[in-house]
């Protein structure tokens, strides 16, 4: 598909997917400062994933409330790379944000996210992503102190960099591409943010986790079942990712495979292996 021309030239684009979950899309929605995107000359790019619900009506009816400049694309093909893909496709600035559609940016994010990668220390981050309800399974977070820099070509741990908050600069995406569509929400292996920003590092980019970049998340999972299907669902990304990168000759990955997976009491290193098992069978035997 030809992407979209657009007369407005974005220095920031934030782009949020969503299937089939209206109604925390509209509070996501309704969080956007759009005093901050308009002081950075922002853009927001809304991926229906071929949803069933008033999704579409939701992403449209904004578009209209706004006035910065928002793009509304169907996608129909399933699955959150594939959005994130089409999302891509259709944006325009240098800096390009990620978030999901059940978070909701801290006041200044914007600000923040449109000089983060002005000094050229660092190509892509991840920011903090807090609970929003405490009453929420302990899942979805990642909450650190300090500034870590993520230097090229060095191993990255899942979960140091996710989708939920997600910043990339375009020269990363010009050299590295599109997300990996066998990967993420929508398939088996929920890890398509860990696989871009490695892919990233071992493209000779250098990558960050910067705490003033912060989002709340909403996920609304509950402890109990929910929270042991997401954690297992995890276990499987994360055996996809391991296996995928030992597949291509990064052998070191054995290592912190076992190493990381040894020492957190919330991953299963056989559900990883079924992980790293079933996608080897989808790459190379599924039509």
């Amino acid at each position: 598909m030809v992407p979209v021309k657009k007369q407005f030239k974005a220095k920031v684009s934030l782009i949020i997917c969503s299937r089939n979950r209206a109604d925390r899309l509209a509070r996501c929605l309704d969080s956007i400062n759009e005093k901050e995107m308009i002081s950075i000359d922002g853009e927001l790019i809304l991926i229906n994933n071929k949803s069933t619900d008033n999704t579409m009506q939701v992403m449209e009816d904004y578009e209209k409330k706004v006035s910065f400049p928002v793009t509304v694309i169907y996608e129909q093909s399933l699955g959150l790379s594939k959005a994130r893909n089409k999302g891509l496709m259709h944006s325009s600035g240098e800096t390009i944000v990620f978030t999901d559609d059940d978070c909701y940016m801290e006041s200044g994010y914007l600000l923040k996210a449109s000089t983060i990668f002005a000094s050229g220390e660092f190509d892509y981050c991840g920011g903090k992503i807090i609970l929003y309800d405490d009453s929420d399974s302990e899942t979805g977070y990642n909450i650190f102190d300090d500034l870590l820099i993520l230097k090229p070509n060095t191993f990255i741990p899942a979960g140091y960099i996710q989708g939920a908050n997600m910043l990339v600069h375009r020269r990363v995406v010009n050299k590295i591409g599109n997300f990996d569509t066998m990967l993420g929400a929508g398939t088996q292996f929920p890890s398509e943010d860990i696989d871009y920003v490695a892919r990233a590092a071992y493209a000779e980019f250098t990558g960050a986790q910067v705490p003033q970049l912060v989002v709340y998340h909403h996920h609304g999972r509950k402890p109990g079942d929910d929270h042991k299907n997401i954690l297992k669902s995890y276990d499987y990304g994360r055996g996809a990712y391991y296996a995928k990168f030992v597949l291509k000759g990064k052998l070191s990955f054995i290592f912190h495979w076992v190493r990381q997976s040894a020492f957190d009491k919330d991953r299963k290193i056989t559900n990883e292996m079924a992980g790293a098992i079933k996608y080897v069978i989808k790459r190379f035997f599924t039509p």
